[in-house]
């Protein structure tokens, strides 16, 4: 009986029976959540900039953008917290705009400013012998500084000698008791505005092109609205010009995105339509010039939502492939990246609107496993089996 006993011991010793099993992971996706610092803006003529990324050690991640005037993110990929750097080259557009650097599937916003261009309203005026004043509208983005200086010394400046932003400069001119001349105040960008004036007991002389002849001294204007704000995708709109019957007046845009439709320019009462394009950035600003006066139009930024399908992919021991599903707007751009080391992302690494990930398993020779992608910000699941057959797709 005890040699018995001693045999069965020896055995289950010998067998070193373990019945316990465990599941392999990847880091955990929530816990490899990252955090991005916007960057700074940029100035105009472009150059260097860099994005922190934070998260944990552990973590893997890549930088991806869809705007063409951003390029050399350096690094493009790697581990843990670090500092990306990118390039921007020169904004040569009439206004500000935003690109999207994104990292596994966060975005963070980079802005650049645009060249500044000015432009006055009227750009000429005629004044009676007798002497007389006028005021010179000023239109540039908000951050864009401008001076006004008279070239002659029968024009002074009497208000708004410089200035940020929208603006107007009041001139004062002197009696004239010589033969008729003209003179002009220089705005920064190059924009000159034309004063001609007759002598004492003359009539004001003709408008001096080019240009469009100044109103009467006595016009005054105003719109209605005085601002809009346009919807992310975009559409139309129309100001209303009030002034009297003889004073004439222009419209333009200040914006690539803002178009003057109609009502380019009038006589007295009339009205402006314009067409605002869809935003596929960040919110922005810009302006029509109508009249002499600023309409500024701001519109919001896009926001994007995404869906994955399917969110688990279940699939048997052997190597192999699978494929994931992005839906979303056609503007919005996603990225897609592995969080376990035997988990490849071989197409579909980034993309904009709807789109489809391909992605490739090595073979498991252990124990049921499970790991995990980040697309589009969501978390796609790879169950794999230690057990060979064939694979199956969970909705």
């Amino acid at each position: 009986m005890n040699r018995t006993l001693l045999f069965l011991l020896a055995a289950a010793l010998v067998c070193g029976c373990d019945t316990s099993s465990s599941v392999t992971q990847g880091p955990n996706p929530v816990k490899c959540q990252v955090s991005l610092a916007t960057p700074p803006m940029m100035d105009a003529g472009g150059g260097s900039g860099s994005l922190a990324i934070t998260t944990q050690p552990e973590c893997a991640w890549d930088v991806a953008t869809s705007a063409s005037w951003i390029s050399s993110v350096t690094p493009s990929s790697g581990q843990g917290p670090a500092t990306v750097s990118f390039r921007v080259a020169s904004n040569d557009g009439a206004s500000t705009r935003d690109g999207t650097l994104t990292v596994n599937g966060e975005q963070v916003r980079v802005s650049q400013r645009a060249q500044c261009r000015y432009d006055i309203g009227p750009s000429s005026q005629n004044v009676a012998g007798s002497g007389g004043v006028g005021t010179i509208a000023i239109t540039t983005t908000g951050d864009c500084g401008w001076t006004a200086t008279s070239r002659d010394s029968w024009i002074s400046i009497s208000s708004g000698a410089s200035g940020t932003g929208n603006g107007s400069v009041a001139f004062t001119v002197a009696a004239n008791a010589g033969a008729a001349r003209t003179g002009t105040v220089e705005v920064s960008g190059g924009r000159t505005f034309t004063v001609a004036q007759s002598s004492i007991g003359s009539p004001a002389p003709a408008p001096q092109p080019p240009g469009t002849p100044a109103p009467p001294a006595s016009c005054s204007y105003s719109l209605s609205p005085k601002n809009d704000n346009a919807p992310v995708l975009g559409g139309t709109g129309t100001v209303d010009v009030d002034t009297t019957n003889a004073c004439p007046w222009t419209a333009s845009s200040n914006a690539s995105w803002i178009t003057v439709t109609s009502g380019a320019s009038g006589t007295g009462d009339g009205r402006v339509g314009y067409l605002v394009l869809p935003n596929i950035g960040g919110s922005r600003s810009g302006t029509l010039t109508i009249a002499g006066q600023a309409f500024t139009v701001t519109q919001a930024a896009l926001v994007c939502s995404y869906s994955i399908a399917p969110t688990t992919l279940k699939v048997e021991s052997p190597a192999g492939t699978g494929s994931i599903a992005v839906s979303t707007s056609s503007t919005c751009t996603w990225t897609a990246s592995s969080n376990d080391s035997w988990i490849t992302v071989t197409g579909g690494a980034s993309g904009t609107g709807n789109g489809t990930v391909t992605v490739s398993y090595t073979a498991n020779t252990d124990k049921d496993r499970k790991g995990t992608l980040t697309v589009a910000g969501r978390t796609a699941t790879i169950e794999q089996k230690e057990q060979k057959g064939k694979g199956e797709l969970e909705q």
